[in-house]
Order: C-alpha cells, then structure tokens, then sequence
C-alpha cells in the first residue's frame, strides 16, 4: 500500500510536472518556428521509443516517447533534436528548402531559440499572476515562532517574537526572504537585524526640556520623547515623522522605564502608532492617564550559521546549514482582494526575484564562493514535488511548478553550447558577421557544450543520491 501511496504521491507529480513544463518550453520554439514560415518535423514529449504519435496537416509529428524526461522541438534540416547537427539540404524541393531552420536568416533563428524559454517565463508569471488574483499572496511573516536548539540563532542571542528585517544588510519582507539570504549567504557570519517586541508602562511627569530647533526651554507634563528629525515633501511642506524614538530627554518618564532612541513604536493603551504624531495627539488628550506603550527594539546580531539537523512535515530529516529560527504560525494568504492589475506586477516581481537569487547562487559556484553540493537533477525534482504534493495540495505543487518553470527558462538561457543561450550566442555571432561560423568551429563548440552539460548531470544526479540515501538512512 505504502508502495502505491509513493507512485501516487512522487511519480505521478513529478511526470505531470515535468510534461507541462517540456511541453511549454518547446510549444514556444514551435509556435515561434511555425509564425515565422519554418518547418517542424517532430514535436516530442520525452525521450525514446515511440509510444504514440499523430501527424497533423502541417506535417508535424506529435508524439509520446518512453523517457519523460524531456523533450524536443525538431526543425526541418537538424540533424538531431537539439539543432547542433545539419543534414543536406541540397536534396530537397526549392518550396521545402524556404521552412529549412539552417537556411532561415539569423534573427529568426534569435527568435526561434529565445522562445522556449521566454514561455516558460510566461507561463510561470501566469501561474503566479492567477495565484495571487484568486489567492492572494501567500505570507510567511519574518517573525520568529520557534529557535532550534543549539542552533545558530538560539546561540547568538535571537529569541522567540523577534521581527528579522535585514540579514547582512538586505531587507527582509518575509520568512521567504530570511531562507533565501541565509542560503545565499558566502561566508559563514552573517549579520542579523530584528526588532524585538517589548512594552512598558508610564505615566506623564513633569519635565524642564528643550524642544529640538528651539532654544527656550519649556516646562510641562510630558513622557519626555522626541521624533526623528522631520522631512519635507516635493513641494517643501513637513512630512509626519515616523513613529520611532528620535531622542529620550533626560530624566523623563520615558527614561525611568527603559526607552531608547530607535526604538519603533507600535501602540499605546492598545491603539495602533503609525505617525509620532499619533502618539503626540494620544499623550496631549490621556495627559493624566496611565500608557502602556508596545514598542520593538532594533537589535543586531553577529550569527555563525551551522549545519543543523531538521524534520519537515514530510518526516524525512535533512541538515544543512541554517540559521536556526521557525516561522511564526501566522502563515496565510494576504490581499485576497488583490486587484488584478496589482496581481500582474506582483507576478513579474516573482519572477524577478527568483530569477536574481537563482543568477546570485550561480555567480557564487562559479567564482568559488560557494559549492556544487546544492545543484540537484531529476531525482530532486521528483522528491520535491511529491515533498509538496504530500504537504501543500494543489496550490503548493501549481506555485513550485512555476517556481521550476523560472529556473528552466533561465538555464536555457545560459550561454553553453547546445542549449538555447549558447544557439542565441551561436546566431547573435553569425547577425553580427553576416556569415555563418565555420562548421567545424560550431562543433568543437557544441563538444564543448555537451562535455559541459554531462559534467553538470553527473554532478546533479551525485548530489541526489547522496541526499537520497542520506535522507534513507540518516
């Protein structure tokens, strides 16, 4: 039973994945090939023997091969599936020889090649733009709801409550965010900015001070705190400051009770701070009330990432390097009103930022600043989807198949021979010299891809069973 719930729950998700997302890479080139007068012979979901096939009135064969593992988009006059090899074109007809890939001008071939992976940019910006629009966006608030023990965090200080806003000076909006730094991260010390929540309770006394810009001293009940200094708008009128702590006067109130400057400042007496004006307008109509002030203290933190042990909800215990902090249990869908137009840039935004951190983690492994042991291959991606499928439902797997989506469109955009970045490279050349390069020279060239490319495979499929097997055993 536990064999078929595995089939169900890993299998079936990983092919249906990996089908939609080959079928959209190449339905790209194809629809691009087809609009620009070029002949496909064969359109293939997957690798292999043959399993089912049409040919329809354009002279396209659509078929079903045995290894689901990919696919192709192959064009009339390639030699093979990934257009790095020509046949003689010699032989056909002067009508046939006008749908020839290796006879069209570059900057259709540009165009041919750039279209995979610009779809599978477009499809998973749909995907995401859907998701937000009827979900709203999924938040995983940077608040921390539980410490591992003995881990990076709990030993530098971090405790539960606390707001992660910066990790080694980049803004944190969400829980997302902390991972995706933390993973990203070159060097072990990371520096880590929260604010920590805290209260206090106080009462207004008398104070002799001195407001800022001014020089008479005035004396009144105050809690004794001043704003930061305000700023001026386009048109040079005052803008309402902020409601942090610009200065505790000395011998305050607010003092006694332990204030800082910088200290942001959330309520009083239960009512929401979002200008130090509204905490001036409180105090000046409550002056003899007592105030119970909710503030958060910004704190920085030198933290020694170290390889922790965990178990996810799938129970499967993994280590990595981490930080060490649990997300708060406040994980839901936000803006679930969210406009339309407003969904259509948040899907674009997704898809950048995935696309800056993934191009971050490459540049990292390429300089030496970080190594190969997270490159996964086929078997994680399996892993993965059926890790979500089992734990996320049908949300989780539509927004990691966009997620994958993204990361596919962007490999194929690197410039390595045989994939599409290296043929756009390949074309881009030939437009620029108004010739093609010299046959022998563009198949040194795709040997050198290919070379690249299995060294790649090897490492990946490395990787996956040494985290197969240590995800078994551990």
């Amino acid at each position: 039973m536990e064999a078929i719930l595995n089939i169900i729950y890993y299998i079936v998700p990983f092919i249906i994945l990996l089908g939609i997302l080959v079928f959209v890479h190449e339905f790209g080139h194809f629809i691009i090939a087809r609009m620009l007068g070029v002949t496909v012979t064969d359109f293939s979901i997957g690798f292999g023997k043959e399993l089912w096939s049409r040919t329809d009135k354009h002279g396209t064969k659509w078929k079903i091969s045995a290894i689901p593992l990919g696919g192709y988009c192959q064009f009339l006059g390639d030699g093979d599936a990934s257009s790095s090899t020509v046949t003689d074109v010699s032989a056909l007809s002067e009508e046939q020889q006008k749908g020839a890939f290796q006879l069209q001008k570059p900057w259709k071939k540009l165009a041919i090649v750039s279209a995979g992976p610009l779809f599978n940019y477009l499809f998973a910006i749909l995907v995401f733009i859907g998701l937000f629009y009827t979900m709203g966006r999924m938040v995983f608030p940077a608040v921390v709801g539980g410490l591992m023990e003995n881990g990076a965090a709990q030993e530098a200080g971090i405790k539960i409550g606390d707001k992660i806003v910066r990790v080694n000076e980049r803004e944190v909006l969400d829980f997302k965010d902390i991972s995706s730094e933390v993973m990203l991260a070159e060097k072990d010390n990371i520096a880590v900015d929260v604010e920590r929540p805290m209260n206090v309770s106080l009462q207004a006394e008398e104070l002799n001070f001195t407001p800022r810009c001014e020089t008479k001293s005035q004396h009144r009940k105050i809690i004794g705190i001043q704003s930061l200094p305000m700023d001026k708008d386009e048109k040079g009128e005052l803008i309402s400051a902020p409601a942090v702590v610009g200065d505790v006067y000395d011998g305050s109130a607010a003092q006694k009770a332990g204030l800082l400057k910088n200290d942001v400042l959330v309520s009083i007496n239960g009512v929401a701070l979002n200008t130090f004006d509204d905490l001036k307008n409180y105090v000046e109509t409550h002056i003899d009330d007592e105030f119970i002030i909710e503030y958060r203290r910004p704190l920085h933190f030198d933290v020694e990432l170290k390889v922790t042990e965990y178990e996810p909800e799938n129970g499967a215990k993994v280590k990595r390097r981490m930080l060490g902090v649990i997300s708060a249990q406040e994980v839901s869908f936000a803006e679930e009103n969210m406009p339309f137009m407003k969904a259509v840039k948040a899907g674009f935004v997704e898809a950048y930022d995935l696309t800056a951190n993934t191009l971050r983690a490459v540049a990292q492994m390429v300089t030496g600043q970080r190594g190969g042991g997270e490159v996964g291959g086929i078997i994680r991606i399996a892993e993965m989807s059926g890790d979500v499928t089992k734990t996320g439902g049908l949300v989780s797997f539509l927004y990691f198949m966009a997620l994958l989506s993204v990361n596919l469109g962007l490999i194929n955009l690197l410039p390595i021979p045989v994939l599409d970045g290296g043929n756009f490279v390949i074309f881009f050349i030939e437009m620029i010299i108004r010739r093609e390069l010299n046959p022998k020279v563009k198949d040194w060239i795709f040997k050198f891809g290919i070379a690249i490319i299995l060294a790649i495979m090897v490492l990946a499929t490395w990787n996956d069973v040494v985290h197969l097997i240590s995800r078994w055993f551990d």
